[in-house]
């Protein structure tokens, strides 16, 4: 059995060490339950880069490079190492990571180390609203051998997005971990289950037969109440909600049995059916075409000629 916590808590936004302090009391907490991988919320170490466009420019873009570190060599993630090899633990963190080769420009990363030490990163892909206009998209979906299993990583709105994580899964992940910082949305816990970021959890656990964790930012005791919270933990099979936290700081800990769970699932859920064997790759060519009605293709704004 594996003990693994989606974190929910708030973070500094100015104050990088403070959200280093928290990162080891939660850290601490979740060793003392026993917990193998921890996943701390979207850019939980520097402070999450979108904002309302009114507040964009200029002090939250100058912001997000001022604190922005380069990953692995700067502090934030050496003291992650420190902790994940101090508790023997799995330990996945946001970060504004500095471009290694262009000092002025940021990716949105996700970062993850373990009691080996480092074990790698992935740079958003998918970029929503003012987000941006802040940093650099990613273009790889990377899947990390662990001694608890296969762990691929993406980040918060990478979760609309059924590709990326089916290429994660194709890639091999038992585990796919999706940091978030959703805005608030839901008034009361009623309202929770009609949020579409669930609903997205819940189906892509389920359409890939995988493990999602989503940890997620919350408000702080003292407001504003901006941010959704919730940080949670879905397992393969469906309808397989495992654990999750409220509106406030706590640790969403589920204790599972990784490999059966997931051939479980891909055994008996589907009536014996397999949601990964049985694609039929050479049908879904329209899937990779060029999108003429986005932004970016492979990085890059779309061309007037190319639109229909």
């Amino acid at each position: 059995m594996t003990k693994i916590a989606a974190v929910s808590c708030t973070y500094h936004a100015e104050d990088v060490q403070w959200n280093r302090d928290k990162m080891a009391e939660l850290v601490e907490k979740a060793a003392a339950e026993g917990v193998e991988l921890i996943s701390f919320p979207e850019e939980s170490a520097t402070g999450c880069g979108t904002r309302p466009m009114s507040e964009m420019f200029p002090p939250d873009k100058r912001s997000q490079v001022e604190h922005a570190e380069l990953v692995p060599e700067g502090p934030t993630t050496q003291f992650a190492i420190e902790l994940a090899q101090k508790f023997d633990m799995y330990i996945s963190f946001g970060i504004a990571e500095r471009d290694d080769q262009r000092w002025h420009l940021t990716h949105n990363c996700h970062v993850l180390v373990g009691p080996e030490g480092y074990i790698g990163k992935y740079r958003k892909v998918h970029l929503p609203l003012a987000e941006r206009l802040y940093h650099v998209p990613g273009s790889e979906w990377p899947v990390f051998d662990t001694r608890i299993g296969r762990i691929g990583l993406s980040t918060c709105y990478d979760i609309y997005f059924p590709e990326a994580a089916r290429t994660l899964a194709l890639k091999g992940a038992d585990i796919i971990v999706n940091p978030s910082c959703w805005p608030n949305m839901s008034q009361t816990e009623e309202d929770l289950e009609h949020q579409s970021w669930i609903t997205m959890a819940a189906a892509r656990a389920l359409e890939n037969t995988v493990f999602v964790v989503q940890a997620s930012t919350c408000n702080p005791p003292e407001g504003p109440d901006v941010f959704e919270g919730h940080a949670q933990v879905y397992g393969p099979n469906p309808g397989q909600l495992l654990a999750r936290t409220g509106f406030e700081e706590g640790l969403a800990i589920a204790d599972v049995d990784i490999k059966k769970e997931i051939l479980d699932a891909r055994t008996f859920s589907f009536g014996g059916g397999d949601l990964v064997r049985d694609r039929r790759p050479s049908c879904y060519g329209t899937l990779v075409a060029s999108n003429p009605h986005g932004f970016f293709s492979d990085g890059l704004i779309e061309a007037p000629e190319k639109f229909e």
